[in-house]
């Protein structure tokens, strides 16, 4: 075994040591840019994070990088073509970011000293979250070895950040029945939960429709992250709407990628809108669908079956929230009506109950 293996080894598990007991999300973050640098004997480490739009890679943690380098500013995906390569899964080597076409900044990186550089995908059962980068200040040729380890530790700190949207999921939860529990404004309710949905799980947008009076027409109570032009496409009809229907049969309807699912209805503007995976859960109230919760992904996503239970969580709360309210309305209508009988029974004179 050649010495670099031995020393890693010895590196990695007292970084391992150093993830476990590390107190949060950042701090975890931390240790693992710092702890990837020392390990690789490199320049720097960084790691960035997809934003909920799945738009942008935001800086989440570095060792070894100057302010003033990490301040040129998040990364726009549809502009850097090397992480959208990196973001379908691929490990991407460049020797020297000054001959790179693909690297969006040459000069700030001669700046900072940098050259060559390795980016790492960080993935959570297939979905890609963030990026996971090593910098060299000379050229370097990554062994498969350092590959290895790069690789290693993102798939820690994909853990750790999939470890922490659980407790935030968790929280979500929580805080939602507390305030289902607090008000009886239903609206207020349904806008908590469909930004809950989209910010929680880190998607573009969130939706919740419900059905009119006669079960024809789903008619939007909620939105998060959609445009106004959007949303006045037209109606949803349920007769028109195969996926609507098979939602409202109490199935979750996974579509991973719009462009090969033919049964979608205003393909085009769910093209405009940078719409590609939808996932759809019913809401159920005594086993009858009322409605449905969508979620948006700007990128081609499976849904997982973790997030289609926290959607399905969601919808669960949005049903106790909607029977909370009936049952309310059901008894102010009650109590008003005990109230004017009471009024013709007896002679009030000239003075009425107050209702």
């Amino acid at each position: 075994m050649e010495r670099f293996e031995t020393t890693y080894i010895s590196r990695f598990c007292e970084l391992c040591g150093d993830v476990f007991t590390a107190g949060g999300l950042q701090e975890t973050l931390q240790v693992l840019t710092k702890g990837c640098t020392e390990a690789l004997k490199v320049k720097a480490c960084s790691i960035r994070i997809l934003d909920e739009k799945g738009k942008r890679l935001e800086i989440r943690a570095a060792y070894g990088l100057s302010q003033e380098y990490l301040k040129k500013g998040p990364i726009e995906i549809e502009k850097n073509p090397l992480d959208q390569k990196v973001l379908r899964g691929e490990i991407v080597s460049t020797l020297d970011v000054s001959k790179e076409p693909l690297f969006l900044y040459p000069k700030e990186g001669k700046r900072e000293g940098i050259c060559s550089l390795l980016s790492v995908p960080l993935r959570v059962k297939e979905k890609p979250i963030g990026v996971l980068r090593i910098y060299t200040s000379r050229p370097h040729q990554f062994k498969k070895s350092e590959v290895s380890i790069a690789n290693t530790l993102a798939l820690e700190g994909a853990i750790a950040i999939e470890k922490a949207r659980l407790q935030q999921r968790m929280q979500t939860l929580m805080e939602i029945a507390k305030t289902i529990n607090s008000t009886l404004d239903l609206s207020e309710v349904l806008e908590l939960i469909v930004k809950s949905a989209a910010k929680t799980m880190g998607y573009k947008a969130a939706s919740l429709r419900l059905l009119d009076r006669e079960g024809e027409t789903l008619k939007i109570r909620a939105t998060y992250g959609l445009s106004k032009k959007y949303l006045e496409k037209g109606p949803v009809r349920v007769s028109e709407s195969p996926l609507d229907q098979e939602c409202l049969a109490g199935k979750p309807v996974n579509i991973s990628n719009i462009n090969t699912e033919p049964r979608v209805g205003y393909r085009e503007e769910i093209k405009r809108e940078g719409i590609s995976s939808v996932l759809y859960v019913p809401l159920l109230v005594k086993n009858k669908a009322i409605g449905l919760l969508r979620v948006y992904s700007s990128l081609p996503h499976q849904f997982t079956p973790d997030e289609v239970d926290f959607l399905s969580a969601l919808a669960n709360q949005v049903a106790t929230a909607i029977e909370n309210a009936r049952l309310f309305e059901h008894m102010k209508r009650d109590y008003e009506d005990l109230t004017q009988n009471v009024w013709k029974w007896y002679d009030w004179g000239s003075r009425p109950p107050k209702l």
